[in-house]
């Protein structure tokens, strides 16, 4: 054990007979170098590493000769103390930052390979030292918090270096102990984020010991808990539960999980599931009895949570006599989370939830067949490894000729293969028959692994039926870093592969998964609840749930169900994500998903409700919510009442509004009454709305609206005509913005119903281009000028001291002046000066604007400034809350074409959202909003400028909006007004007339792309909705008649192609007529689906009309997929073609394909299209570009097909088979177009693009 002494004998070192002399001759040789006189003796220093420190500190020898000798003297025997002063000068501490450094930091000079050559004083004056020559001024790099000084922090960080474990606490203990600063410093080491570990939470696992330390010294860590931090505190709570310390720590977890910390509440409740129940709900009553009506309102929570089935008696006992309305309302609440709401089905399992299945929220047994075992262990055949003799020949040969051309470069490939021979192929056996563990990649696999190597053998191999399910889930965990999820996307190679086309053939994945874990694989459902950041659950080609009923203790776990039981917390977003794959929901999770439903996060709130969609008697547990102490849980509850249509909880909600004060609150209930269809007219009366103005300005402040041009609210009108008084229109805007839903909800949209016609537009117009304007607000030019001349002299210098010094990296480094000045000029320019994203609640008061001034000022911010997320997700939203056909237009163009994905994935939830409310899919509600810019049925938009002047607006044959007066001449714009009568009809034409140019163009653009996706997906229409949404509609139909479409039955079956002439009659090739009466559903076609006569014929008819298609449908000659390679997930005939990487974007871009995501290093290495309809993204993957961009020899390298993820993101590939015919032919083509336009295909492809 470490000792206390300031530099005297620890009593743990003893230097003895030769080793002692040889220690005091190196002591008083080292002080003699230094030149240093004083009494300390290698007695003093013991066994710290004197050379080691020097080492480690030469770098200052350049600020001072000795000075690193002077160090290790300090260090080691605590001479010079005077020290510590020199090294806190700035020189000093500049040279010890410029240094080479590595982050995190780790243990470069081994200094404590061997901690017991270290006495904690020592360790305390290294601490010191590194304090003094490096401030920290920063958390990020350093274990602990700031609570800690600043030594302890260095001290320990340098000791746990290089990601040492099993560190004995004690030594920790004793090291803060001799620095007199107490418990608390030690627990804010260990329960801190560990310093080497991203989005870790606590030190703990570094350490042996501590188990024991939480039970040894339970009264001085309760004594210690209220001066630590609270998200320090919130950990050592978790490991008091994770420990199962729950009884020594009772009072402790109660007092916590009643605290004013929700993160530290949290971790309170969680532990104490795990206490023993009896006892428990005795501490609880005991509390309770003392408690103040605030915390006996949580500790009702708190028993209803943690107590199991003693929740329902405990809660009755405590509830006698109980008068507080604020606890009897916790009470009420509670209920609906212990017993089953009245009316639910009453679920008591007849057999334990697990491997044969569970019991759902309705009562129903969710059976699950028996799963066949994990197979065993068999000897491997080696006659099998004979199938891979083609393979073996071609690599060996491709190695060879690797070999040979890596002698020009420094780095190659082929140094990391050597030659297959039998012996490497008796490695692959070994590994497939052996049985231990298997936890690293294995070498044996990795030539079957390598990238650019393809051979049909090695499938023809891993399928043949000599190799069992054991040699093959070895032979993919040998490929791969053990994680499940390898097998699915394309990490464990060829033998992941052959596991997916097993399970395609009806292998069990219970199966699988028993045989994975066997033999040294990840759970991936517990790493999926520990991981750090987000990712997707693994596509398991097949349903997930039958592996998730033997693992419900994990998914406890992470919902907070019971005890933590590892060093890292599980995600409830993650544990909420992996239930929503079950086909019902679990009945033990009904009463936790309530609690959850109401959290504040929208992450978690939001799939908790969606959990219990379907859960008997949910309405009266979710009315109970009403009487929640919390306004925001009270706002959600109504806001979910109405979601979900609960007219029989209108009496609570009426209830609970007639007590209310909170003004989030209220609205949230106004609304959800209008949303039910009660009437609310009463909360509309103008005294009373003044009264709550008044009440509402004088208390509330929004400091996020402190730039809001408030002078420049419009004056307003109600429909009566009467003036709206300008107070109320100010309390409007600060009420949304409190209540921050840009969406809206139908409390201002009555508000804004109420206005005289015009005037809600004028008011929402104002507050749109004012929160636009305030968001994107830039320098001017003068600023951006008056930077660029400031500070160009120092970058010049800069860059031209950079260039000199990395050379080949000299054109990141521009020297030339002008160039400088411009693009610190352009930086500036470009740098926006705020933000207006925590006001985005006043874009509520947008929702009636008129809907093409609101898609065209939304679709250029988009355009312009996609890139701020949250604020193209708040814009998004008033448009979807304002429904025009144009302002749904533009959500449903970000829901497919957005470049930012989380962007795209909300454009789309909005666009399920209010497809779910009218029972449309979304192509349905696509197509019944697209707008008509005006033009009736004969394509004509009358245009009234006064008695006898009525003039018209139509689209030439070039689609060109042409303007014709009363006597039928073409006119280049509207008269003015004769007279003054004239004037506001006047007016009213020209805004007519204006939308109607505008929608126009955009309708052409957004539906002329809609039909190409829709010929891609094949989507099919009934007769019906296509006679009226598409040949009718007086743009759409235009656009229609330019293309060649089919008839097909009720059974799919083709009746005949046909193009529509754009008066309602139909011809095909020939000229003949053709009466579409027959057909059931109506298709574009395309070429790949017809033959080669169809084609010309088709061609010659539409030159014959000079008709030009607005997209290619005929035209291209396209690439025919071979039957046997329908199971394939990629196509990679175009991989080596050369093309520099601006003619590859500005190709690409021309095709409607968009850049993907940079990856590590600021790499992007494929260009993307999302098809929504069809779940897919599709991929053209190249050997990359850097960003910023630059022009570069890139090479194509494959098209492959994925899932589309919830976020926006490509999941797994599918197999060729699984795609739509046209859309694989049509991306297929643009691959080879983008090929066309390179220089075609080169041998040495991988060194020219990565040179």
């Amino acid at each position: 054990m470490v000792g206390f002494s300031h530099g005297a004998h620890s009593g743990r070192v003893s230097a003895q007979g030769l080793g002692e002399a040889v220690a005091l001759g190196i002591w008083d040789r080292f002080k003699t170098s230094l030149g240093l006189v004083g009494t300390a003796s290698a007695e003093a220093i013991g066994n710290a590493p004197i050379g080691k420190i020097v080492k480690h500190f030469e770098v200052l020898e350049k600020q001072e000769r000795g000075l690193s000798k002077q160090i290790a003297a300090y260090v080691c025997a605590g001479e010079q103390s005077s020290l510590l002063l020199k090294l806190q000068g700035s020189a000093v501490q500049q040279a010890w930052r410029a240094r080479h450094q590595i982050f995190p930091i780790r243990d470069e000079s081994g200094l404590f390979t061997a901690l017991a050559d270290w006495r904690v004083d020592q360790m305390l004056r290294l601490g010191e030292v590194l304090a003094a020559v490096d401030p920290i001024n920063w958390d990020w790099g350093y274990f602990g918090t700031k609570k800690s000084p600043d030594w302890l922090r260095h001290v320990v960080t340098q000791w746990l270096g290089h990601g040492r474990k099993n560190q004995p606490v004690e030594t920790l203990e004793e090291l803060a102990a001799f620095g007199e600063l107490g418990l608390g410093a030690v627990l804010d080491i260990l329960f801190c984020r560990d310093a080497a570990q991203y989005g870790t939470n606590t030190s703990v696992d570094r350490f042996a010991g501590v188990e024991a330390f939480l039970q040894g010294r339970s009264d001085a860590i309760s004594a210690a808990l209220p001066d630590l931090g609270a998200d320090v505190r919130a950990e050592v709570i978790a490991s008091i539960g994770r420990f199962g310390q729950q009884a020594r720590y009772l009072p402790v977890l109660l007092e916590a999980s009643i605290g004013s910390s929700k993160k530290v509440r949290t971790a309170a409740r969680q532990a104490l599931t795990g206490s023993n129940g009896a006892v428990l709900a005795a501490a609880i009553s005991e509390r309770f009895a003392k408690a103040a009506p605030g915390a006996r309102a949580e500790l009702v929570e708190v028993a209803a949570l943690t107590l199991g089935d003693l929740a329902p008696h405990v809660l009755a006992q405590l509830r006698e006599g109980e008068t507080s309305a604020k606890v009897l309302a916790a009470f009420d609440r509670s209920s609906s989370a212990a017993p089953l709401a009245s009316g639910a089905v009453e679920a008591v399992p007849q057999r334990p939830d697990g491997a044969e299945g569970y019991t759902a929220v309705d009562g129903t047994w969710v059976a699950l067949p028996p799963a066949e075992p994990a197979p065993e262990a068999t000897p491997f055949d080696r006659r099998a490894l004979d199938v891979l003799a083609p393979a073996v020949d071609e690599f060996n040969r491709m190695l060879a000729a690797g070999k040979k051309e890596a002698e020009q470069f420094r780095w190659h490939w082929s140094k990391n293969y050597s030659p297959v021979n039998r012996g490497a192929l008796e490695r692959i056996a070994v590994l497939a028959e052996s049985t231990y563990q298997i936890s690293t990649a294995q070498t044996a696999m990795g030539w079957l692994n390598f990238g650019q190597f393809r051979h049909p053998a090695v499938d023809q191999f891993l399928d043949d039926p000599r190799i069992t399910l054991y040699h093959l889930v070895r032979m993919a965990l040998g490929a791969s870093h053990r994680h499940f999820s390898s097998i699915f996307n394309g990490y464990s190679g060829p033998a992941g592969a052959a596991v997916v086309r097993r399970l395609a053939a009806g292998l069990d994945i219970r199966t699988l998964y028993a045989a994975w874990l066997e033999n040294g694989g990840h759970d991936f459902v517990r790493d999926h609840l520990t991981q750090r950041w987000y990712g997707p659950l693994p596509d398991l080609e097949g349903a997930l749930w039958p592996l998730l009923p033997e693992r419900m203790a994990l998914i406890d776990e992470a919902l907070g169900m019971v005890p933590q039981t590892g060093g890292s917390a599980m995600r409830v977003t993650a544990g909420l994500e992996i239930l929503g794959h079950f086909p019902k929901l679990p009945a033990r999770y009904r009463s936790r998903l309530l609690i959850l439903a109401g959290e504040t996060s929208s992450h978690v709130r939001t799939p908790a409700r969606a959990l219990l969609a379907g859960t008997p008697g949910l309405g009266e547990a979710i009315a109970r919510q009403l009487e929640d102490g919390r306004q925001d849980v009270r706002a959600q509850a109504a806001d979910w009442l109405a979601r979900r249509g609960e007219s029989g909880e209108v009496p609570a909600i009426r209830r609970a509004l007639a007590k209310d004060k909170s003004d989030l609150a209220r609205a949230a209930m106004i609304s959800a009454l209008e949303r039910l269809g009660e009437d609310v007219s009463e909360f509309f009366a103008q005294d009373a709305m003044l009264k709550d103005a008044r009440t509402g300005l004088a208390k509330l402040k929004i400091k996020a609206l402190d730039w809001f041009p408030f002078e420049r609210l419009p004056p307003l009108k109600w429909d009566s005509g009467e003036l709206v008084d300008p107070l109320l229109p100010r309390w409007w805007v600060m009420l949304a913005g409190k209540l921050k839903q840009p969406g809206g909800n139908a409390l201002m949209s009555l508000w804004l119903d109420r206005l005289a016609p015009g005037d809600a537009h004028k008011l929402g117009w104002m507050v749109l281009t004012s929160w636009i304007d305030e968001d994107t607000r830039t320098p001017t030019d003068e600023e951006a000028n008056a930077y660029a001349a400031a500070n160009v002299a120092a970058v010049l210098q800069n860059n031209i001291a950079n260039a000199k010094r990395w050379p080949q990296s000299a054109d990141y480094f521009p020297t030339d002046r002008d160039v400088v000045f411009a693009r610190l000029r352009a930086g500036m320019a470009s740098t926006y000066l705020g933000s207006a994203v925590d006001s985005k609640g006043i874009l509520a008061l947008c929702v009636k604007v008129n809907g093409a001034d609101a898609a065209q000022r939304v679709r250029a911010f988009l355009k312009d400034h996609g890139a701020r997320v949250a604020q193209s997700k708040a814009l998004l939203e008033a448009l979807a809350a304002n429904g025009s056909s144009a302002a749904l237009q533009v959500v449903l163009a970000a829901s497919n074409r957005s470049k930012q994905k989380s962007v795209q994935a909300h454009a789309g939830a909005l666009i399920d959202a209010i497809a779910d409310q009218n029972g449309w899919s979304a192509a349905q509600l696509a197509d019944r909003t697209v707008p008509t810019a005006g033009f009736d049925a004969d394509g004509v938009v009358e245009l009234d400028c006064g008695e006898g002047r009525t003039y018209v607006a139509r689209l030439d044959e070039q689609d060109a909006l042409v303007l014709l007066n009363a006597d039928g001449r073409e006119v280049k714009a509207l008269p003015g007004p004769r007279i003054d009568e004239e004037r506001p009809v006047v007016e009213a034409a020209k805004k007519l007339l204006s939308n109607a140019r505008k929608e126009t163009k955009q309708v052409f653009a957004a539906q002329t792309e809609r039909l190409k996706e829709a010929m891609c997906l094949q989507r099919s229409w009934p007769r019906e909705d296509w006679e009226s949404f598409v040949a009718g509609h007086p743009i759409v139909g235009r656009i229609a008649a330019r293309l060649v479409w089919q008839g097909y039955d009720h059974e799919a079956q083709s009746l005949g192609l046909f193009r529509p002439l754009g008066d309602g009659s139909y011809t095909d090739a020939e000229d003949g007529d053709v009466d579409i009466a027959a057909f059931a559903e109506v298709r574009l076609t395309h070429s790949s689906l017809l033959d080669t006569a169809a084609i010309a014929a088709w061609r010659r008819h539409l030159t014959d009309y000079a008709v030009q298609p607005p997209f290619d449908q005929l035209g291209r000659d396209l690439p025919l997929l071979d039957p046997a390679d329908y199971g394939n997930r990629s196509i990679s005939d175009r991989e080596g073609w050369m093309i520099e990487t601006f003619k590859l974007r500005g190709v690409a871009t021309k095709l409607g394909w968009q850049r993907g995501p940079a990856q590590d290093g600021g790499w992007f290495l494929t260009y993307e299209k999302a098809y929504r309809e069809a779940g897919l993204q599709v991929e053209i993957e190249f050997t990359g570009s850097p960003l910023p961009e630059e022009n570069r020899p890139s090479a194509l390298q494959s098209l492959h097909f994925r899932k589309l993820r919830g976020a926006g993101s490509g999941g797994t590939a599918v197999a060729l088979r699984d795609v739509p015919p046209v859309l694989l032919a049509e991306c297929w083509r643009d691959y080879h177009d983008i090929a066309a336009k390179g220089t075609g295909f080169d041998t040495d492809w991988n060194k020219k693009a990565y040179a």
